[in-house]
């Protein structure tokens, strides 16, 4: 059973809650407290698997409690549900907090976030891990790229479209764009998906004070490299194969899905990079000079790999689950059983193979599973995208 606590000093809001939340006690055990003091020691006797607090409390507030339970359980999910608006306060937290919701909630949306969270373990069941996953607050950035956008946002005109093209060529930058755009705080009725339309809602002054004065975005710096590791590559490759998987889907909606999906497939290996460093040392020194996917070497050590941590995380920040669901299987398309068509998941699986085929970003032998492409009817498709993946790396290398 899940146990969720909630934190808010007033007593008729988790009254509330604990009316609206009723049906679920079966399989959630729930605890109500009224602040932040007692949650931090309910917290420290047993783990909980969930944290929902609120922002405005007297004495210690939700930004601090956020913090402390981020340094002392990083496993345990963390979600503001809070009717608190200050653009500074909220900046800190998205830092410490995985999912922010906004007053008043209502019990389908609340109860889908939680579930949600809870359903993570699947993907990540070794408590470590999980640890590790639920700290990272930020992801490493390609220096020339917050160089360039820092420079960009401080021109006179700043041009929102360059903008854009700068934070759709960056894991750590997009990733967390979306993190902060879908937050409840900006008022969103519905998901965005779409870089250049996170950029143009963010506005320029969000983005600057962003990247300048809260420094949501973290440079990558010299002492986290693994030797024969190259960010710059990776970035490369992720982006390569996001401007495909783009193309393999007709529905509009679908290919921004799966273009941030393959943009996104990787992250896992930059949470391993700057928060697993040695276990990632010792897993990259092992896969080097041979043929075997990088995945596996990471199962063998880890008994999980880079696109179930990519995953996890995703997931935490509450990015759509069709993308969450196509990180997590790019490697293992027919994982994913109800996939009769294809679709997000799909893209993505192909669109990183033909990539790996036509970048030369890795010696390891590219698997496509054939089996599945069959199965939902595009095997026929490939000579096609292989053309179309190879015309897009040409477009990179008269670009370098």
């Amino acid at each position: 059973m899940k146990r969720i606590i909630f934190v808010d000093d007033e007593q008729n809001i988790l009254d509330g809650l604990k009316r609206l939340l009723r049906p679920t006690r079966h399989i959630w055990d729930m605890t109500f407290v009224t602040s932040a003091e007692s949650a931090l020691e309910a917290m420290a006797n047993d783990p909980f698997d969930v944290l929902v607090t609120d922002m405005v409390m007297p004495g210690m507030n939700g930004a601090e409690l956020l913090e402390r339970v981020q340094e002392r359980n990083p496993q345990t999910v963390r979600i503001v549900l809070s009717g608190y608006s200050d653009f500074e306060g909220s900046m800190r937290t998205v830092s410490s907090s995985h999912q922010c919701l906004s007053k008043p909630c209502d019990a389908r949306t609340l109860k889908r976030v939680v579930d949600r969270a809870c359903r993570l373990e699947c993907l990540l069941r070794e408590p470590s891990l999980q640890a590790a996953v639920g700290i990272v607050s930020r992801l490493p950035v390609l220096p020339r790229l917050y160089r360039d956008l820092t420079s960009a946002l401080q021109e006179e005109e700043v041009d929102i479209e360059a903008v854009g093209r700068i934070v759709e060529q960056d894991v750590g930058i997009a990733a967390k764009i979306l993190q902060l755009v879908n937050s409840s705080f900006f008022g969103l009725s519905s998901d965005i998906c779409d870089l250049r339309q996170a950029t143009a809602y963010l506005g320029i002054d969000t983005i600057r004070d962003l990247a300048l004065s809260f420094q949501v975005f973290e440079q990558f710096e010299g002492g986290q490299a693994v030797e024969g590791f190259s960010l710059d590559r990776e970035q490369g490759h992720s982006l390569l194969s996001a401007r495909i998987a783009r193309k393999l889907l007709t529905d509009k909606k679908e290919s921004e899905h799966a273009f941030l999906a393959a943009l996104l497939h990787d992250v896992g290996k930059l949470i391993l990079l700057t928060h697993v460093t040695e276990q990632f040392r010792g897993i990259h020194d092992a896969g080097a000079g041979v043929t075997r996917p990088a995945h596996r070497v990471e199962e063998e050590f880890l008994g999980v790999s880079h696109a179930e941590i990519g995953a996890y995380l995703l997931g935490l920040w509450g990015m759509p689950y069709c993308v969450v669901e196509a990180v997590a299987y790019h490697h293992h398309p027919a994982r994913v059983l109800e996939q009769k068509e294809f679709s997000v998941v799909g893209a993505t699986h192909v669109a990183e193979a033909l990539a790996r085929e036509v970048d030369g970003s890795a010696p390891e032998t590219i698997e496509l599973d054939l089996n599945y492409l069959r199965r939902v009817g595009v095997i026929e498709k490939l000579p096609e995208w292989r053309a179309l993946a190879a015309e897009e790396a040409s477009i990179d290398r008269a670009a370098a």
